[in-house]
């Protein structure tokens, strides 16, 4: 099997081999073991390099045959580097193996790029992520109400990880919810306005939650590299409120 693919991650296996997560075109994520050249025994194959793969093997873990560069890498540095070793990790957790999801690759491949030409970190992090879990069928729906009625522009909703978007009419929730939202910010987040610093305040907590639920509150250490920035807005009962601006 001949597969195009980027390095997600490698780490020791045995000697001279190692571990090779691999996020393929046509197989989706790919875990496979590379045993290194012994006149390249200290070179691992880097990140952010595109690659023709040839592996073998009908389980889970397969035997990589070769592995040939197709294209130049892209050096990352600082800032963009970080956001590439988050996605990375978030990739190497959610993503089940030898499951092809091509929109993933496709995603991976422009938001790489994206990172090499200095477009702003945040938009295209928060862009990624919803692509993500579009494919991975965890969409957070913030079209509709839980009982799927369109929202109305200055009514303030509560969000749930379970239930999704239900009217807040100032009663204090007997479950509190993850953030409180007005109708027209989860339009416009629900629309992509990734250029609103609204709505990428709102995706920060949002996907961090979600992403926490995802992985059963197992920490991301890529997050470490990233700055931290607790919210500082409005609050009700503890809980944030993203409002979009007036």
């Amino acid at each position: 099997m001949r597969v195009t693919a980027y390095v997600i991650h490698t780490r020791p296996f045995q000697d001279g081999k190692i571990l090779v997560d691999l996020l393929s075109f046509e197989q989706g994520l790919i875990r496979g073991v590379w045993r290194l050249p012994k006149k390249e025994a200290r070179v691992i194959p880097g990140p952010f390099l595109c690659f023709e793969v040839e592996c073998s093997g009908r389980g889970e873990l397969k035997t990589i045959k070769s592995m040939e560069s197709v294209q130049a890498g892209f050096y990352l540095e600082g800032m963009p580097l970080y956001a590439g070793l988050y996605i990375h990790e978030i990739i190497e957790r959610l993503l089940p193996l030898n499951l092809p999801l091509p929109v993933v690759y496709e995603l991976y491949q422009w938001l790489i790029s994206s990172l090499h030409a200095g477009v702003p970190v945040a938009p295209i992090l928060r862009r990624f992520e919803v692509g993500l879990f579009a494919e991975l069928g965890v969409t957070i729906n913030m079209a509709t109400t839980s009982r799927g009625e369109s929202l109305q522009h200055k009514q303030l909703y509560q969000f749930h990880h379970k239930f999704g978007l239900r009217p807040y009419h100032g009663e204090k929730p007997k479950q509190l919810p993850l953030l409180y939202v007005e109708g027209q910010l989860a339009l416009d987040y629900h629309a992509g306005a990734w250029t609103n610093k609204q709505v990428l305040s709102l995706a920060k907590e949002l996907h961090r939650s979600w992403l926490d639920g995802l992985l059963n509150g197992r920490s991301i250490s890529a997050r470490r590299l990233l700055p931290k920035q607790t919210y500082q807005g409005e609050r009700l009962h503890g809980v944030p409120i993203f409002r979009a601006l007036v």
